[in-house]
């Protein structure tokens, strides 16, 4: 009794000193106060928690019985896929039954639809017949085929085989260069090439199932296509495997581009090439100038002119007061003396022959290095990777030889010409001086006599 009046004076003092009753009586009826608001409060409480745990039931109650409501549906659906899985076994049964020996036939005729499609797919024939391997779906059902699929069967392969032997005109959408698709009147030469009637070659686009303009044109094609589009000519050139043929002149590099691949060094090859073949020409209309000169002097033998090398020689002789002997040496001399001016350019020229060959050697060798670098690094997985390498040691290998071939005969050309015109110089100069011996003798005998 102690220990509460103590309790409830200590609440007193916390609920305030200004509100503390002065009497214990009012202290004992204020503490019944908060006694009955205590319990008002927890039975509030309990109210509410009895409201949510009849809540919690109910939930609890009616999941209860959608499990329940589940589990029976679960049964009745496996019942029923066991019923089918039954009802297909029995009707596979029946169907393999019934169809005997035509089992193997229709699975024959699937392989082939499955094989014409893939042929149609890859036919220009497609071109002015679209959708016609979407007829051939069925060869991916398990199914029987209904006996229309297996007519549409035996319509697209004759329909297959006589367009392979047809010259078909319609219209279909092209891809141009601009890769824009253009509507275009097109002509099918059976299944192995297609064009426009403006004379382009077209090829057949497997996966965008479309015709496109084949980016490179077949050398002499356009003409021959046209002609025989107008009617002047009766042939027209076509590709035997439908269409690879005419791309691969897309990969097969021009003559400039066969040049490029030679590098710096089939440039310098060239640049030598051209400087001897220069050199040649020039020398050779030089040589020409001096037969042409000394032709004129043979028929012109009592006029020597100094213009040409066979008036010069005889020049020499021509004085009559030297000795036999001297004017053997002064011939010597002026023969050694029209030999450089003969003779120009064919040192030089002989020399790029020689250096051709070995710098496309050298080409080689450079590329030959850069593909083992490129195996190097990226090992033999890509051959494209070494294909610059091997290009550029074969192009200069090539171009070594097609420099010198031609620069060979042309020294030898001027070399013959060059001992022709010498020996010219000689039979004359040497045929004037037995004359003058001849005159001399003769001048002595009629002295001595």
């Amino acid at each position: 009794m102690m220990i509460s009046t103590l309790f409830l004076v200590a609440a007193s003092i916390a609920y305030g000193a200004e509100k503390a009753p002065a009497t214990l009586d009012g202290l004992l009826q204020e503490v019944h106060q908060f006694s009955s608001a205590d319990r008002e409060l927890n039975k509030a409480r309990e109210r509410l928690f009895n409201a949510d745990l009849n809540q919690q039931q109910a939930l609890l109650t009616k999941s209860k019985h959608r499990l329940q409501a589940a589990e029976a549906e679960q049964a009745r659906l496996k019942k029923a896929f066991d019923d089918n899985d039954l009802k297909l076994a029995e009707m596979e049964a029946l169907i393999q039954q019934r169809a005997g020996q035509l089992g193997e036939v229709f699975g024959v005729a699937k392989e082939e639809a499955d094989e014409l499609r893939s042929l149609l797919e890859d036919s220009l024939s497609s071109a002015d017949n679209p959708g016609r391997a979407a007829q051939l779906a069925f060869a991916e059902s398990k199914r029987i085929p209904t006996l229309k699929e297996l007519e549409t069967l035996w319509y697209q392969l004759q329909l297959e085989m006589i367009a392979s032997g047809e010259i078909s005109r319609f219209d279909a959408p092209v891809v141009t260069e601009a890769g824009n698709a253009v509507s275009q009147p097109v002509v099918r030469f059976g299944l192995f090439a297609a064009a426009t009637e403006q004379g382009e070659f077209l090829n057949w686009d497997v996966n965008q199932q479309v015709l496109a303009v084949l980016p490179t044109q077949p050398e002499g094609g356009l003409a021959q296509l046209s002609g025989y589009l107008q009617g002047v000519s009766n042939e027209v050139r076509v590709d035997p495997t439908r269409g690879q043929l005419f791309m691969l002149l897309d990969r097969e590099p021009k003559l400039m581009e066969r040049v490029h691949q030679g590098g710096e060094v089939g440039y310098l090859i060239l640049g030598l090439g051209a400087l001897g073949l220069l050199v040649a020409l020039l020398q050779m209309m030089n040589m020409l100038v001096d037969e042409m000169k000394v032709r004129t002097q043979l028929r012109r033998a009592d006029h020597l002119n100094q213009s040409n090398a066979l008036g010069r020689v005889l020049l020499t002789v021509s004085d009559m007061q030297l000795s036999q002997e001297q004017r053997e040496l002064k011939v010597d001399e002026a023969i050694l003396k029209e030999l450089p001016r003969i003779e120009r350019g064919q040192s030089f020229v002989k020399l790029l022959a020689a250096v051709a060959p070995l710098l496309g050697l050298l080409g080689t060798v450079i590329g030959m290095i850069a593909t083992f670098q490129s195996i190097t690094l990226f090992g033999t997985s890509d051959p494209k990777l070494m294909a610059g390498g091997i290009s550029q040691a074969l192009i200069t290998t090539v171009l070594g030889l097609v420099v010198a071939i031609p620069l060979l005969f042309c020294h030898s050309y001027l070399v013959a010409r060059g001992r022709r015109l010498t020996q010219i110089l000689q039979e004359k100069s040497l045929g004037m001086l037995a004359e003058a011996e001849s005159l001399n003798a003769r001048e002595a005998f009629e002295r001595a006599a």
